[in-house]
Protein backbone atom coordinates (compact mmCIF):
# COMPACT_ATOMS: atom_id res chain seq x y z
CA UNK A 1 0.00 0.00 0.00
CA UNK A 2 2.86 2.32 0.84
CA UNK A 3 4.51 1.63 -2.51
CA UNK A 4 1.20 2.31 -4.24
CA UNK A 5 0.93 5.71 -2.61
CA UNK A 6 4.49 6.56 -3.57
CA UNK A 7 3.73 5.60 -7.20
CA UNK A 8 2.52 7.98 -9.89
CA UNK A 9 -1.05 8.68 -8.75
CA UNK A 10 -3.41 9.32 -11.66
CA UNK A 11 -5.50 11.79 -9.66
CA UNK A 12 -2.69 14.30 -9.53
CA UNK A 13 -3.46 17.55 -11.43
CA UNK A 14 -3.01 17.03 -15.15
CA UNK A 15 -3.38 13.25 -15.04
CA UNK A 16 -6.57 11.73 -16.35
CA UNK A 17 -9.48 13.31 -18.18
CA UNK A 18 -12.75 14.33 -16.60
CA UNK A 19 -14.39 11.30 -18.26
CA UNK A 20 -11.81 8.95 -16.73
CA UNK A 21 -12.18 10.39 -13.25
CA UNK A 22 -15.97 10.26 -13.43
CA UNK A 23 -16.40 6.81 -14.97
CA UNK A 24 -13.26 4.95 -14.01
CA UNK A 25 -9.50 4.85 -14.43
CA UNK A 26 -6.71 2.54 -13.19
CA UNK A 27 -5.47 3.55 -9.78
CA UNK A 28 -2.60 1.95 -7.82
CA UNK A 29 -4.17 2.71 -4.43
CA UNK A 30 -7.48 1.14 -5.41
CA UNK A 31 -5.57 -1.81 -6.88
CA UNK A 32 -3.83 -2.43 -3.55
CA UNK A 33 -7.13 -2.09 -1.69
CA UNK A 34 -8.74 -4.47 -4.17
CA UNK A 35 -6.00 -7.04 -3.59
CA UNK A 36 -6.71 -6.80 0.14
CA UNK A 37 -10.47 -7.23 -0.53
CA UNK A 38 -11.06 -3.71 0.77
CA UNK A 39 -12.41 -2.28 -2.50
CA UNK A 40 -14.84 -3.68 -5.08
CA UNK A 41 -12.66 -2.60 -8.03
CA UNK A 42 -9.11 -1.66 -8.89
CA UNK A 43 -10.36 1.47 -10.69
CA UNK A 44 -11.13 4.85 -9.20
CA UNK A 45 -14.39 6.50 -10.28
CA UNK A 46 -16.85 9.03 -8.96
CA UNK A 47 -19.74 7.49 -10.90
CA UNK A 48 -20.70 3.96 -11.83
CA UNK A 49 -21.45 3.26 -15.47
CA UNK A 50 -24.19 0.64 -15.58
CA UNK A 51 -25.03 1.00 -19.26
CA UNK A 52 -23.18 -2.26 -20.06
CA UNK A 53 -24.77 -4.16 -17.18
CA UNK A 54 -27.92 -6.04 -18.33
CA UNK A 55 -29.22 -6.12 -14.76
CA UNK A 56 -28.84 -2.35 -14.51
CA UNK A 57 -30.68 -1.87 -17.80
CA UNK A 58 -33.66 -3.92 -16.63
CA UNK A 59 -33.69 -2.18 -13.23
CA UNK A 60 -35.18 1.03 -14.56
CA UNK A 61 -35.59 4.27 -12.69
CA UNK A 62 -39.20 5.48 -12.68
CA UNK A 63 -40.63 8.83 -11.60
CA UNK A 64 -44.14 10.13 -11.03
CA UNK A 65 -45.63 12.23 -13.82
CA UNK A 66 -47.91 14.22 -11.52
CA UNK A 67 -51.07 13.03 -13.29
CA UNK A 68 -52.62 11.62 -10.11
CA UNK A 69 -51.17 14.28 -7.81
CA UNK A 70 -49.34 17.32 -9.16
CA UNK A 71 -47.33 17.55 -5.94
CA UNK A 72 -45.63 14.23 -6.84
CA UNK A 73 -44.31 15.40 -10.19
CA UNK A 74 -40.71 14.32 -10.75
CA UNK A 75 -40.44 12.32 -7.51
CA UNK A 76 -38.83 8.90 -7.70
CA UNK A 77 -41.09 5.88 -7.68
CA UNK A 78 -38.15 3.50 -7.95
CA UNK A 79 -34.45 4.21 -8.36
CA UNK A 80 -32.59 1.55 -10.37
CA UNK A 81 -35.46 -0.76 -9.56
CA UNK A 82 -35.30 -0.08 -5.83
CA UNK A 83 -37.35 2.02 -3.45
CA UNK A 84 -34.71 1.82 -0.72
CA UNK A 85 -31.02 2.72 -0.72
CA UNK A 86 -30.23 -0.31 1.43
CA UNK A 87 -27.05 0.81 3.16
CA UNK A 88 -28.32 2.76 6.15
CA UNK A 89 -29.29 1.56 9.60
CA UNK A 90 -33.04 2.25 9.67
CA UNK A 91 -35.92 1.90 7.18
CA UNK A 92 -36.60 5.64 7.46
CA UNK A 93 -33.02 6.48 6.50
CA UNK A 94 -33.14 4.10 3.52
CA UNK A 95 -36.32 5.57 1.99
CA UNK A 96 -35.81 7.06 -1.47
CA UNK A 97 -37.82 10.26 -1.41
CA UNK A 98 -37.78 13.34 -3.60
CA UNK A 99 -36.69 14.26 -7.11
CA UNK A 100 -33.34 14.44 -8.86
CA UNK A 101 -33.16 18.14 -8.00
CA UNK A 102 -34.30 19.61 -11.31
CA UNK A 103 -38.11 19.69 -10.88
CA UNK A 104 -40.47 20.15 -7.94
CA UNK A 105 -44.19 20.73 -7.49
CA UNK A 106 -45.48 23.93 -9.15
CA UNK A 107 -47.37 26.91 -7.69
CA UNK A 108 -45.03 27.30 -4.76
CA UNK A 109 -46.08 30.95 -4.44
CA UNK A 110 -48.86 29.79 -2.11
CA UNK A 111 -46.41 28.06 0.25
CA UNK A 112 -42.94 29.48 -0.35
CA UNK A 113 -41.46 28.10 2.89
CA UNK A 114 -42.25 24.49 1.89
CA UNK A 115 -38.98 22.48 1.73
CA UNK A 116 -37.94 20.58 -1.40
CA UNK A 117 -36.87 16.94 -1.20
CA UNK A 118 -34.08 15.48 -3.32
CA UNK A 119 -32.47 12.07 -3.56
CA UNK A 120 -28.73 12.23 -4.17
CA UNK A 121 -27.21 9.15 -5.75
CA UNK A 122 -23.68 9.97 -4.61
CA UNK A 123 -24.83 10.39 -0.98
CA UNK A 124 -27.19 7.39 -1.06
CA UNK A 125 -29.80 9.37 0.84
CA UNK A 126 -32.70 11.80 0.61
CA UNK A 127 -32.35 15.35 1.89
CA UNK A 128 -34.95 18.02 2.62
CA UNK A 129 -33.63 21.40 1.52
CA UNK A 130 -35.13 24.30 3.45
CA UNK A 131 -36.34 27.63 2.09
CA UNK A 132 -33.84 30.42 2.77
CA UNK A 133 -34.92 33.50 0.87
CA UNK A 134 -36.68 34.89 -2.15
CA UNK A 135 -34.13 36.00 -4.70
CA UNK A 136 -33.74 36.27 -8.48
CA UNK A 137 -31.62 34.82 -11.25
CA UNK A 138 -31.27 36.68 -14.56
CA UNK A 139 -34.27 38.79 -13.60
CA UNK A 140 -36.50 35.79 -12.79
CA UNK A 141 -37.84 35.52 -9.25
CA UNK A 142 -36.95 32.27 -7.53
CA UNK A 143 -36.87 30.67 -4.09
CA UNK A 144 -33.45 29.69 -2.75
CA UNK A 145 -33.19 26.39 -0.84
CA UNK A 146 -30.18 25.03 1.06
CA UNK A 147 -29.27 21.92 3.07
CA UNK A 148 -30.12 22.64 6.73
CA UNK A 149 -27.52 22.17 9.45
CA UNK A 150 -29.56 19.46 11.22
CA UNK A 151 -29.25 17.14 8.19
CA UNK A 152 -25.52 16.64 8.91
CA UNK A 153 -25.52 16.88 12.71
CA UNK A 154 -24.35 13.96 14.81
CA UNK A 155 -26.63 12.02 17.13
CA UNK A 156 -25.77 14.25 20.10
CA UNK A 157 -27.49 17.20 18.44
CA UNK A 158 -29.92 15.27 16.24
CA UNK A 159 -30.77 11.74 17.46
CA UNK A 160 -32.81 11.05 14.30
CA UNK A 161 -29.54 10.90 12.34
CA UNK A 162 -28.56 7.66 14.09
CA UNK A 163 -29.81 5.81 11.00
CA UNK A 164 -27.02 7.52 9.01
CA UNK A 165 -24.33 6.36 11.48
CA UNK A 166 -23.76 9.97 12.53
CA UNK A 167 -21.48 9.18 15.44
CA UNK A 168 -18.53 11.33 14.42
CA UNK A 169 -18.31 15.11 14.07
CA UNK A 170 -21.01 17.58 13.15
CA UNK A 171 -21.21 18.52 9.50
CA UNK A 172 -20.26 15.20 7.88
CA UNK A 173 -21.96 12.13 6.41
CA UNK A 174 -20.40 8.74 7.03
CA UNK A 175 -20.37 6.70 3.79
CA UNK A 176 -18.31 3.79 5.12
CA UNK A 177 -21.23 1.33 4.99
CA UNK A 178 -22.28 2.51 1.53
CA UNK A 179 -18.78 2.42 0.01
CA UNK A 180 -17.93 -1.19 0.76
CA UNK A 181 -16.10 -0.48 4.00
CA UNK A 182 -13.83 2.29 2.68
CA UNK A 183 -13.77 5.09 5.31
CA UNK A 184 -15.20 7.83 3.11
CA UNK A 185 -16.92 10.87 4.57
CA UNK A 186 -18.84 13.64 2.80
CA UNK A 187 -18.88 17.24 3.99
CA UNK A 188 -19.50 20.62 2.48
CA UNK A 189 -16.36 21.93 0.71
CA UNK A 190 -13.54 22.96 3.02
CA UNK A 191 -15.58 21.71 5.98
CA UNK A 192 -18.11 24.50 5.73
CA UNK A 193 -20.55 24.41 8.70
CA UNK A 194 -18.65 21.45 10.16
CA UNK A 195 -16.95 20.94 13.51
CA UNK A 196 -13.83 23.08 13.76
CA UNK A 197 -11.84 20.08 15.11
CA UNK A 198 -11.91 18.55 11.62
CA UNK A 199 -9.24 21.01 10.47
CA UNK A 200 -6.98 20.59 13.50
CA UNK A 201 -4.56 18.16 11.82
CA UNK A 202 -4.75 19.40 8.24
CA UNK A 203 -3.93 22.63 6.44
CA UNK A 204 -6.49 24.33 4.22
CA UNK A 205 -5.45 27.00 1.75
CA UNK A 206 -9.04 28.18 1.29
CA UNK A 207 -11.32 29.61 3.95
CA UNK A 208 -14.87 28.19 3.66
CA UNK A 209 -17.41 30.63 2.28
CA UNK A 210 -21.16 29.98 2.27
CA UNK A 211 -21.69 31.87 -0.98
CA UNK A 212 -18.94 29.98 -2.82
CA UNK A 213 -19.07 26.56 -1.17
CA UNK A 214 -22.64 25.81 -0.09
CA UNK A 215 -25.14 23.72 -2.05
CA UNK A 216 -28.27 25.57 -3.14
CA UNK A 217 -31.18 25.31 -5.57
CA UNK A 218 -33.07 28.28 -6.99
CA UNK A 219 -36.65 27.19 -7.74
CA UNK A 220 -38.98 29.16 -10.02
CA UNK A 221 -42.24 29.34 -7.98
CA UNK A 222 -44.86 28.98 -10.74
CA UNK A 223 -43.41 26.00 -12.58
CA UNK A 224 -41.30 24.41 -9.82
CA UNK A 225 -38.29 24.03 -12.15
CA UNK A 226 -34.77 24.77 -10.94
CA UNK A 227 -33.35 27.70 -12.90
CA UNK A 228 -29.99 27.83 -11.10
CA UNK A 229 -28.18 25.55 -8.67
CA UNK A 230 -24.88 24.30 -7.32
CA UNK A 231 -24.23 20.88 -5.81
CA UNK A 232 -21.00 21.21 -3.87
CA UNK A 233 -19.55 18.33 -1.86
CA UNK A 234 -16.18 17.32 -0.54
CA UNK A 235 -15.11 13.70 -0.12
CA UNK A 236 -12.58 12.94 2.61
CA UNK A 237 -10.91 9.74 3.74
CA UNK A 238 -10.27 8.94 7.38
CA UNK A 239 -6.65 8.26 8.26
CA UNK A 240 -5.19 6.96 11.50
CA UNK A 241 -1.70 7.25 12.93
CA UNK A 242 0.41 4.09 12.61
CA UNK A 243 2.49 3.01 15.59
CA UNK A 244 4.26 0.03 14.01
CA UNK A 245 7.32 0.06 11.79
CA UNK A 246 5.99 1.34 8.47
CA UNK A 247 8.11 3.11 5.88
CA UNK A 248 7.14 5.50 3.17
CA UNK A 249 4.37 8.04 3.29
CA UNK A 250 2.22 6.02 5.69
CA UNK A 251 4.61 6.73 8.54
CA UNK A 252 3.46 10.35 8.46
CA UNK A 253 -0.22 9.59 8.80
CA UNK A 254 -2.11 11.25 11.61
CA UNK A 255 -5.65 10.90 12.92
CA UNK A 256 -7.50 13.11 10.47
CA UNK A 257 -10.13 13.37 7.79
CA UNK A 258 -8.12 14.20 4.68
CA UNK A 259 -9.96 15.81 1.72
CA UNK A 260 -9.30 13.97 -1.53
CA UNK A 261 -11.71 15.68 -3.92
CA UNK A 262 -14.05 18.66 -4.07
CA UNK A 263 -16.90 18.60 -6.58
CA UNK A 264 -18.98 21.57 -7.77
CA UNK A 265 -21.79 20.67 -10.18
CA UNK A 266 -23.55 23.71 -11.60
CA UNK A 267 -26.60 23.97 -13.77
CA UNK A 268 -28.70 26.92 -14.89
CA UNK A 269 -31.48 27.69 -17.32
CA UNK A 270 -30.35 28.36 -20.90
CA UNK A 271 -30.96 31.60 -22.71
CA UNK A 272 -33.56 30.02 -25.02
CA UNK A 273 -35.45 28.43 -22.13
CA UNK A 274 -35.32 31.68 -20.20
CA UNK A 275 -36.83 33.52 -23.17
CA UNK A 276 -39.54 30.85 -23.55
CA UNK A 277 -40.33 30.99 -19.84
CA UNK A 278 -40.69 34.75 -19.94
CA UNK A 279 -42.87 34.89 -23.05
CA UNK A 280 -45.05 31.86 -22.32
CA UNK A 281 -45.57 32.21 -18.58
CA UNK A 282 -44.07 35.11 -16.69
CA UNK A 283 -45.26 37.96 -18.93
CA UNK A 284 -48.85 36.56 -19.19
CA UNK A 285 -48.91 36.11 -15.41
CA UNK A 286 -47.79 39.71 -14.92
CA UNK A 287 -50.46 40.90 -17.37
CA UNK A 288 -53.10 38.93 -15.48
CA UNK A 289 -51.96 40.47 -12.20
CA UNK A 290 -52.20 43.97 -13.68
CA UNK A 291 -55.64 43.23 -15.14
CA UNK A 292 -56.85 42.02 -11.75
CA UNK A 293 -55.93 45.33 -10.16
CA UNK A 294 -57.44 47.27 -13.07
CA UNK A 295 -60.71 45.34 -12.79
CA UNK A 296 -60.78 45.89 -9.03
CA UNK A 297 -60.19 49.61 -9.51
CA UNK A 298 -62.95 49.86 -12.14
CA UNK A 299 -65.34 47.91 -9.94
CA UNK A 300 -64.58 50.22 -7.02
CA UNK A 301 -65.19 53.33 -9.16
CA UNK A 302 -68.48 51.91 -10.49
CA UNK A 303 -69.61 51.00 -6.98
CA UNK A 304 -68.86 54.49 -5.70
CA UNK A 305 -70.69 56.01 -8.68
CA UNK A 306 -73.73 53.81 -8.05
CA UNK A 307 -73.77 54.75 -4.37
CA UNK A 308 -73.46 58.45 -5.21
CA UNK A 309 -76.29 58.24 -7.73
CA UNK A 310 -78.49 56.35 -5.26
CA UNK A 311 -77.92 58.97 -2.58
CA UNK A 312 -78.79 61.83 -4.98
CA UNK A 313 -82.00 60.13 -6.09
CA UNK A 314 -83.01 59.54 -2.50
CA UNK A 315 -82.39 63.19 -1.63
CA UNK A 316 -84.48 64.41 -4.58
CA UNK A 317 -87.37 62.18 -3.60
CA UNK A 318 -87.13 63.30 0.00
CA UNK A 319 -87.32 66.98 -1.01
CA UNK A 320 -90.41 66.35 -3.22
CA UNK A 321 -92.47 65.02 -0.26
CA UNK A 322 -94.12 67.76 1.95
CA UNK A 323 -92.93 67.82 5.51
CA UNK A 324 -96.41 68.47 7.08
CA UNK A 325 -99.98 67.91 6.06
CA UNK A 326 -100.67 71.66 6.53
CA UNK A 327 -98.32 72.42 3.61
CA UNK A 328 -100.69 70.93 1.07
CA UNK A 329 -102.46 73.50 -1.02
CA UNK A 330 -106.16 72.98 -1.65
CA UNK A 331 -108.75 75.12 -3.27
CA UNK A 332 -111.38 75.84 -0.72
CA UNK A 333 -114.46 77.93 -0.72
CA UNK A 334 -115.37 79.76 2.37
CA UNK A 335 -119.05 79.13 3.16
CA UNK A 336 -119.67 80.61 6.51
CA UNK A 337 -117.77 81.85 9.49
CA UNK A 338 -119.77 81.21 12.63
CA UNK A 339 -117.25 82.72 15.02
CA UNK A 340 -113.70 83.99 15.27
CA UNK A 341 -112.44 80.47 16.06
CA UNK A 342 -114.81 78.30 14.00
CA UNK A 343 -115.07 77.92 10.22
CA UNK A 344 -117.19 75.80 7.87
CA UNK A 345 -115.47 74.72 4.70
CA UNK A 346 -116.62 73.04 1.53
CA UNK A 347 -113.97 71.25 -0.44
CA UNK A 348 -114.85 70.63 -4.12
CA UNK A 349 -118.52 70.31 -3.33
CA UNK A 350 -118.08 67.81 -0.50
CA UNK A 351 -120.17 67.93 2.64
CA UNK A 352 -119.46 70.64 5.14
CA UNK A 353 -117.15 69.97 8.01
CA UNK A 354 -115.89 71.79 11.03
CA UNK A 355 -112.32 73.13 11.18
CA UNK A 356 -110.69 74.48 14.28
CA UNK A 357 -107.76 76.84 14.39
CA UNK A 358 -104.59 75.57 15.99
CA UNK A 359 -105.06 78.16 18.72
CA UNK A 360 -108.21 76.36 19.89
Amino acid sequence: LSSGINAEWPLRPGNGSVHDILWGMPDPIMAKLHDLNLAPSSNFSLQSNGSTDPAALTAATTVHTGFADINDIGTYSRFHGRNSSGCWGTPEANVINGTDGTQFSPLRIYNKTQPVSIYNEQLYRSVDMEFVEETSYSGITCYSHRIPAWALQNVTFNPSNAGYYAYTYNGMLNLTKCSGGIPLFVTKPFFLDADSRLTANISLNVKPNKTLHDTYLCVEPYTGIVIDGHKRIQISVQTQAQNNNITGMLQYLRDAFVPIIYVDEHGSITRDLKSTLRSSLLIPVQVVHVLVYVVLAMATVMLLAALTLGVRVALLRYRAIPEREDDRRVIVREEEITSDSEQYLSIDGASKGKFYDAAD
